[in-house]
């Protein structure tokens, strides 16, 4: 094992141990609950919306607003941030009846936007006067779980910006790497071109950032306009990010190929940049999160930059390319098994239960990264074998399928780094139709912890008040825990719903009746007022 082969896997492994002992904690930003909830269509206008969230948002640049069924938003006044930075508040002024419209935006602690829209309604019913109410022109919903459902022009320029400045970032940090490693002793002329491609590289890495910029700025900026572009510069941490890698960028033609150090230096910090615009910036510990993050990157940096200059010198320097492969190749193996490590640590903190791989497009396809991976592992140790035997050809085309299995993986992860790590959980909603009985049962926003608990049950006007109405949660994950009952109550609803020609009788409670994530079925009993019982049963999936 060569000596600077030896080092990198010294120093990895010594940063891997510090982040070991990292424990899981929730992040990606997403709505929990509203008030008024979407949908709800109340009888007295509320005093204010507050929208709750799962983690710490960016305090610098977010809205809210409401628009009437004429687009007329109904307060100039701006929403603000309760002091944990977890919910955002917008006080109303007087709502007359109809239907209301109510978008946000705001920027999770990782750097990405989340925004969203809904209806609710005061007076009537959503479906009363529904024509009228169009959505205002640039109002969605973005950030979520699939990466191509309804993609948008917007939306494929950004996954291509993101596959570039990925790929630029890793071969030219890379590329330096080998250029100090190997170019130092190389023939004077194979250093020059190695020079000479290494500036080229830089400037196509300084492109692809620009452009990985411009594709992300509409999105982070939503509706706020160029003051908004001050304010995420100048107030937010992933504005600083954003600022800091592009500076980096610049500076890297003034700073590099001075000294070794200095390129180190650079290279390090261009992967940290890169990390406080990604997952490692919103989850905690964000030290371990960030570290291993930057691991990730030096590895596939390592791998990816020698590979493409190994590839290039193949083609045209068949001798420095042989020179080069032993280093490379065990240099890459360490690469690879970092890559690993990391990545299983790093995957044991963004998700509390690694079941939930299977249940996202982030963890679908972590696991095609992981298969391409494991082909690469594959590949290099073929590479190696034909090397040793002196099968030049068969080097050569393995050597072609290896670069062609990293540009899969690149292009894998620009897309699934920019998804969110953990499922989302939705509001329960479920009805039942039936001859002589309708049911509704809600619960909202359907997460660990505290829930409201809502049951309505339509009945013939003869038969009056139900006997009784239980609601039960019972535990699939854990058999042996008994059933919870969940303590719903009469109330006065104002909500306007289809009367279905019966009497509604509404139920409801507020409570931790829900109280951890797996897996549950919802049990429904009612008994009318001639002892007859009707049960329903339904699963959830709580995360």
């Amino acid at each position: 094992m060569s000596r600077f082969a030896a080092l990198l896997l010294l120093t990895m492994v010594m940063l891997l141990t510090v982040t070991a002992g990292a424990a899981p904690a929730a992040a990606h930003a997403s709505l929990v609950e509203a008030v008024p909830a979407a949908g709800s269509e109340l009888k007295a206008a509320p005093e204010r919306i507050t929208l709750t969230f799962n983690e710490r948002l960016e305090n610098g640049l977010f809205y809210l607003r409401v628009y009437d069924s004429a687009k007329r938003q109904v307060t100039d006044a701006a929403a603000v941030m309760n002091p944990e930075q977890t919910a955002v508040i917008l006080e109303l002024p007087a709502l007359g009846q109809g239907n209301y419209l109510v978008t946000y935006h705001v920027i999770s602690a990782d750097g990405h936007p989340v925004e969203g829209t809904y209806l609710f309604a005061v007076g009537q019913s959503l479906s009363e006067d529904a024509g009228s109410q169009e959505m205002p022109a640039g109002m969605h919903h973005s950030h979520g779980d699939e990466p191509f459902g309804g993609t948008s022009a917007g939306d494929v320029l950004q996954f291509v910006s993101r596959i570039l400045y990925y790929a630029a970032l890793l071969v030219f940090t890379g590329w330096l790497l080998w250029y100090r490693r190997f170019g130092g002793t190389a023939p004077d002329e194979t250093r020059t071109r190695l020079r000479r491609l290494a500036e080229k590289w830089q400037q196509l890495y300084l492109i692809a950032y620009i452009l990985f910029m411009w594709a992300h700025l509409p999105d982070l900026l939503g509706d706020s306009g160029a003051a908004g572009l001050v304010t995420l510069f100048t107030k937010t941490a992933a504005g600083y990010a954003w600022i800091g890698g592009l500076l980096l960028a610049l500076l890297s033609f003034i700073m590099l190929y001075r000294s070794t150090a200095l390129d180190l230096v650079w290279a390090a910090l261009a992967w940290l940049a890169k990390g406080m615009l990604g997952h490692a910036a919103g989850f905690e510990p964000k030290t371990q999160t960030l570290l291993l993050d930057w691991l990730h990157l030096a590895a596939a940096a390592v791998w990816a930059g020698g590979l493409v200059m190994l590839l290039l010198l193949w083609k045209t320097e068949r001798e420095q390319a042989k020179r080069l492969l032993p280093i490379f190749s065990t240099a890459a193996l360490l690469s690879l098994l970092v890559l690993t490590v990391s990545g299983v640590l790093t995957t044991f903190i963004f998700l509390p239960d690694i079941r939930y791989i299977l249940e996202t497009s982030w963890g679908r396809l972590l696991l095609v990264k992981s298969a391409l991976v494991a082909a690469v592992m594959v590949t290099g140790a073929l590479i190696r074998f034909s090397y040793r035997r002196l099968r030049d050809r068969t080097a050569g085309r393995l050597l072609a399928l290896d670069a062609i299995l990293m540009t899969a993986t690149i292009g894998v992860v620009g897309v699934f780094t920019y998804l969110t790590p953990l499922p989302a959980n939705e509001p329960l909603h479920w009805h039942v139709m039936g001859e002589k009985i309708h049911m509704t049962a809600q619960i909202s926003p359907k997460v660990p912890g505290v829930n409201d608990f809502t049951v309505k049950v339509w009945l013939p006007e003869k038969l009056g008040k139900p006997k009784d109405v239980i609601l039960k949660l019972h535990s699939l994950d854990g058999p042996e825990i008994a059933p919870i009952v969940v303590p719903v109550e009469p109330f006065d609803d104002a909500s306007f719903e289809d009367s279905y020609d019966m009497k509604r009788y509404s139920y409801r409670v507020r409570g931790a009746y829900l109280p951890y994530a797996g897996r549950w079925r919802v049990e429904v009993r009612v008994m009318d007022s001639e002892d007859n019982e009707t049960v329903y049963n339904s699963e959830i999936r709580v995360y």
